[in-house]
């Protein structure tokens, strides 16, 4: 029966209509086969939840029981906090283990930590039971843990496939492959991060350096109060002419050939630097200010424009 939110199955027809090819769908009214009764996935869906639901119940018994014998020591919410950890524990090692069934050498690491924190975790609940005077309640209590831990471990090895060794160093060495792809392609993009981060630094640090030096010539450019007139005294002759210094000579200043005389824009700016980068010229902060007869801070900014430009056409 179809449900009326399924589009029906169609079916492409290519024929030929008065010599021309066309391609056409119709509704394909063809039964669809079904796939037979598989058992066993079924059984296998029935043992992983029936592992579930007793992990479930036992982390709980365990968080209550050595919840209530940490309360002696802190607080309610912090002692079972701390408890449910025991049991967490080693049912996060089933999940790693469970990641690694194919590896068989890699997975014995979880495996082995697991049973360490479930030895752990059992021995605190019959410790639960020993003070409070109820040391079967305790032992029957950790047997809930062991009963969950050895329903993963059975339904483990219905699922682990033991592999050549041959074949098992085959996948490993594919798994590395795709592990270096992945970690080189992560480093590329923290160390491109880095550097732009590194970028506006240096760009924030110039702006706030290039308004400081904006202060600065104001602060130079105050006109300076002009000398008092010197007072003869009453016993120097008033008629005394004082040798007038020679005039000093003003030397032109010389022209250079590579700066720019005329003010242009920002992007005239950048192209000259990305132009004289092209050419080879190696060009510092000094450098670009020369050229362009502006303040470092100002030039510095153009160069990293242009830098970033003839990086682009590499």
């Amino acid at each position: 029966m179809r449900t009326p939110f399924r589009r029906p199955p169609t079916r492409t027809i290519k024929d030929t209509v008065a010599g021309i090819p066309v391609t056409y769908d119709i509704p394909d009214l063809a039964p669809t086969p079904k796939l037979p009764f598989n058992l066993d996935s079924m059984l296998r869906r029935t043992l992983f939840a029936f592992a579930i639901l007793m992990t479930a119940g036992a982390i709980i018994w365990g968080t209550v029981a050595i919840g209530s014998m940490l309360t002696l020591l802190a607080p309610a919410w912090a002692a079972y906090l701390v408890a449910g950890v025991f049991d967490a524990g080693w049912a996060a090692c089933l999940i790693a283990e469970w990641i690694l069934r194919h590896d068989h050498k890699r997975a014995e690491l979880p495996r082995n930590a697991g049973i360490a924190m479930l030895a752990v975790s059992v021995a605190a609940i019959i410790l639960h039971g020993h003070r409070d005077n109820a040391l079967l309640v305790g032992i029957v209590g950790a047997l809930v843990s062991v009963a969950a831990k050895g329903v993963w471990a059975i339904g483990m090895h219905t699922i682990r496939i033991q592999l050549d060794p041959k074949y098992e160093a085959y996948l490993r060495t594919l798994q590395q492959q795709a592990g270096t792809e992945q970690a080189l392609a992560l480093g590329e993009r923290d160390r491109l991060l880095t550097q732009d981060r590194t970028v506006k630094l240096r760009l924030a640090l110039e702006a706030r350096r290039g308004e400081q030096s904006t202060v600065d010539q104001i602060t130079d450019h105050v006109p300076d109060r002009p000398e008092p007139t010197p007072v003869h005294a009453a016993d120097q002759p008033v008629d005394r002419i004082e040798p007038t210094p020679e005039p000093a000579v003003v030397h032109a200043a010389q022209t250079e050939p590579d700066r720019l005389v005329q003010p242009l824009t920002i992007d005239d700016q950048v192209n000259e630097l990305l132009r004289r980068l092209k050419l080879g010229e190696r060009i510092t902060k000094p450098r670009a200010a020369e050229i362009l007869g502006l303040p470092e801070s100002t030039a510095y900014r153009r160069l990293t424009a242009a830098t970033a430009a003839l990086n682009q056409y590499r």
